[in-house]
């Protein structure tokens, strides 16, 4: 484009007083506005002749009324252009409803059925991002009641629709409008919002991540409300601290191990009434316990209480980890092993997102690590057989011989805290980690629906004492380990637990062409070291996030919620630098930086010597 302002005015500056120049000091106008990004013409002596200061000062003075003109036209069309986008995203958006209406024959809740109104003064403002594969599609059915009801069909999204459309005007782009709309709706009574977390045990790991990644600034996008409030992200300190929202967990998944552990129940509401078909009674049963469920979950009456989330960083004084990831491979059903050279051998393929981040209900290497991926090639879509599927493969496992890629039990493994050694413990008696089976540490109190755990004491004193739980609160990792015969001496599925202070390092040597499984949240991966040397995973905590307690919430299981802080978002840290590197972990994470640096690539998993899956 060129500068016709620029261009009449040096034109009457010099006319009369540099003969036939007109026309080329013109051309050197527009050519002076059209580079921005170049020297500044005017500065050349032998085009400084054709000027006085004061003709010079004027082409420059029109130059710069002309380019802020320009940006502001530039502005305004950017604006123009995403409101149009935002516009077309949201009525596709919004008319979703028949889309969520066809995943199912019908609706376990019934076609004509709806949420209660949403009162402004009376309840929460409150988001939702549910999954809606889960539950057997239950997360679909009420997502189609949200998009009929005013409030709600503009609040409830599906979780992945937001991650997969987070181009600028698409539906991360509308999330993130809402997501502010509820800051200063709850900003303005005084409250902190709230963000329902529908699906399995995983998503509220997938929600935090979608939440700072609707937060996160954008240097590109500053004039489109995505500037730096100087932390990384568009809300400031003081804001994260006050309005980052509540989770409340929606039961969708097969365990539900966070939703039971924080009173929101171990099953969707209404799942007792349609398991056998969607008829009229059953369905009409349902909508009441989901109304009223949804009615708690938005009810300022609901406690909002602290909760520690751990995260998996790099060894002290290192920027990246020093191992990396893929995920089992092989086909479906009882053993996912091939046979090669005489054995059954483990196949591996590159792991998908998520990448390992947050931790926020329990972490385990061994045993429960290699099921969870054996589960995850077996995948059903019903919570029910979903269980049975855990069953079936750790069967198989226990009546398998381990294969060449994993070393017997946890040998190799060991577990630190600062200087003393956890894991394995009594190992100068000659206590080996081969003869255990798994080694973590529990967030909350319940794992696979069935095991909690409570602080470890003589065995008299397990049957007849009072033992303090897993606490979900208390900046301390309730750590475990077991054996196979860990479930008679315990007694039963309850483990015993050691308060441990972060941070943890679980520390892996093995033979080259060996690793560990390890999973987080529900979640498994296959840990190696590309060289075949030893490495580390080392976790901390590194958020204080609110939630909110349900209606079912149980002390006797969980102990008292209130741990005597106020109830608050915070990055975690004693010291402002180690504040500071979570942050920097946690945007380096939403900006999809730590995929290249933890997950393997084919060629990665071929030169540590594993089989690789085929596309």
């Amino acid at each position: 484009c060129s500068c016709p302002i620029a261009g009449v005015v040096v034109g009457s500056a010099i006319k009369g007083e540099v003969p036939g120049k007109k026309e080329e000091v013109e051309t050197m106008s527009r050519s002076i506005s059209d580079r921005e990004d170049e020297p500044d013409l005017l500065d050349d002596p032998e085009v400084g002749k054709l000027f006085s200061d004061a003709q010079i000062d004027m082409i420059r003075s029109e130059k710069r009324r002309w380019t802020q003109q320009r940006e502001a036209f530039e502005h305004h069309r950017r604006r123009h252009e995403l409101q149009r986008m935002m516009l077309q995203t949201r009525s596709q958006f919004l008319d979703g409803a028949a889309y969520l209406e066809g995943q199912g024959p019908a609706n376990r809740f019934g076609n004509n059925s709806h949420f209660f109104p949403f009162d402004p003064t009376k309840h929460v403002p409150t988001l939702a991002l549910l999954n809606p594969n889960s539950g057997g599609l239950a997360g679909a059915d009420i997502l189609a009641i949200a998009r009929k009801m005013p409030y709600f069909q503009s609040r409830f999204f599906s979780i992945v629709d937001v991650v997969l459309d987070r181009r600028r005007g698409g539906l991360m782009d509308i999330f993130r409008e809402e997501l502010n709309a509820a800051k200063d709706e709850a900003k303005a009574r005084g409250i902190r919002p709230r963000i329902i977390s529908g699906g399995g045990d995983g998503t509220v790991s997938f929600t935090l991540f979608v939440l700072f990644a609707a937060l996160c600034a954008d240097s590109e996008r500053g004039d489109e409300g995505l500037a730096d409030a100087g932390n990384g992200f568009i809300w400031s300190d003081q804001e994260l601290a006050e309005f980052f929202p509540a989770i409340v967990q929606l039961p969708l998944g097969s365990a539900n191990d966070f939703g039971h552990t924080m009173g929101w129940g171990q099953k969707y509401p209404g799942a007792q009434y349609v398991g056998g078909g969607h008829t009229h009674k059953g369905a009409s049963s349902a909508l009441e316990e989901l109304q009223a469920w949804i009615e708690a979950a938005l009810s300022p009456d609901s406690p909002v209480v602290n909760f520690d989330v751990w995260g998996i960083m790099p060894p002290l004084g290192a920027e990246q980890c020093d191992f990396k990831l893929c995920e089992l491979g092989g086909e479906r059903g009882w053993d996912p092993r091939k046979w090669v050279d005489g054995q059954r051998q483990l196949v591996m393929k590159p792991a998908k997102l998520p990448v390992p981040l947050f931790t926020c209900l329990y972490f385990s290497a061994g045993f429960a690590a290699y099921m969870t991926a054996r589960f995850q090639i077996n995948r059903r879509k019903h919570p029910l057989t979903n269980k049975l599927e855990y069953v079936r493969q750790a069967v198989s496992i226990l009546l398998e011989r381990p294969p060449p890629q994993l070393n017997q039990g946890l040998d190799g493994v060991t577990v630190s805290f600062e200087d003393a050694v956890y894991f394995p413990p009594r190992e100068d008696e000659g206590n080996e980690a081969r003869h255990y089976r798994e080694v973590g540490f529990l967030n909350i109190n319940w794992q696979g629906g069935v095991a909690h755990g409570a602080d470890r004491t003589p065995f008299y004193g397990r049957l007849c004492s009072s033992r303090e739980p897993a606490k979900f609160n208390d900046a301390k990792m309730d750590m475990y380990r077991l054996k196979m015969r860990s479930m008679f001496k315990n007694p039963g599925p309850m483990y015993l637990t050691d308060k441990m202070k972060g941070p943890m390092s679980l520390k892996f040597s093995g033979s080259r062409q060996t690793g560990m499984f390890f999973q987080w949240d529900g979640e498994a991966r296959f840990a190696f070291s590309p060289t075949g040397k030893p490495f580390s995973i080392n976790i901390k905590k590194i958020l204080n996030i609110p939630v909110v307690l349900g209606p079912e919430y149980d002390a006797r299981v969980t102990g008292n919620p209130e741990n005597g802080l106020k109830a608050e978002f915070a990055f975690a840290g004693k010291l402002p630098g180690e504040q500071e590197e979570v942050r920097r972990r946690v945007l380096r994470c939403v900006r999809g930086e730590l995929n290249a640096e933890l997950n393997a690539s084919r060629e990665d998993i071929s030169a540590a010597g594993f089989l690789c899956q085929e596309d």
